[in-house]
C-alpha cells in the first residue's frame, strides 16, 4: 500500500497535466457559453458574427482567423476550457475545435480565457488511427489585426 502511495505522489508532483482534462462546454441557441465559472461571465459567442467575449473583453475576429471558421461547409464548433490548472505552465484557456465530420481535418484555436490574447491556432489531420496537429504559423499582419480587433466593454 505504502509503494503504491509513493508511485501516486510522484506521478502528481512529477506529471501534473498526466491528470488533466478540459472542461467541455456548451453553446445555447444564442451564443451564451455555458460551463465556465461565473467569474468569467458574460460569455457568448457569435459564429455568425465572429465575435468572442469573456467578462469585459470583446473580440471579432479578423478575417484572417475568420477563414478558419468558414473553410467547412456545415462547421460546428466545440468549446472547451481549462482555469484550474497550474497558470504557469499555461495561461487559463478557451479552446475552439471547428469540425465538419465529412473531411479529415479541423481547426483549433486556443485563447487566453482572461485577456482574450491569442496563444495558437492549429490544424488537426487525421490519417487512420494517427493524428497530426501542427501550430499554424500566422503572418505579423494577422497577429496585430487580431490584438488590435481585442476590446475592453461595459
Amino acid at each position: 500500500m505504502k509503494i503504491l502511495l509513493v508511485f501516486l505522489t510522484f506521478l502528481f508532483v512529477y506529471f501534473p497535466n498526466s491528470f488533466h482534462q478540459d472542461t467541455q462546454l456548451k453553446l445555447d441557441k444564442v451564443g451564451n457559453i455555458i460551463g465556465l465559472p461565473k467569474q468569467y461571465g458574460p460569455a457568448k459567442f457569435d459564429l455568425a458574427a465572429k465575435r468572442l467575449r469573456i467578462r469585459d473583453r470583446e473580440v471579432v475576429f479578423p478575417k484572417c482567423l475568420q477563414y478558419y471558421f468558414e473553410q467547412h461547409q456545415n462547421p460546428k464548433v466545440y468549446l472547451s476550457a481549462s482555469w484550474y490548472h497550474e497558470k504557469r505552465i499555461l495561461p487559463y484557456y478557451l479552446n475552439f475545435r471547428i469540425v465538419d465530420k465529412r473531411v479529415n481535418y479541423e481547426y483549433g484555436m486556443l485563447i487566453n480565457l482572461e485577456t482574450l490574447e491569442l496563444i495558437e491556432v492549429s490544424q488537426s489531420t487525421t490519417e487512420g488511427n494517427t493524428i497530426y496537429s501542427p501550430k499554424i504559423e500566422l503572418g505579423e499582419q494577422c497577429l496585430a489585426a487580431y490584438k488590435k480587433a481585442v476590446k475592453v466593454v461595459k
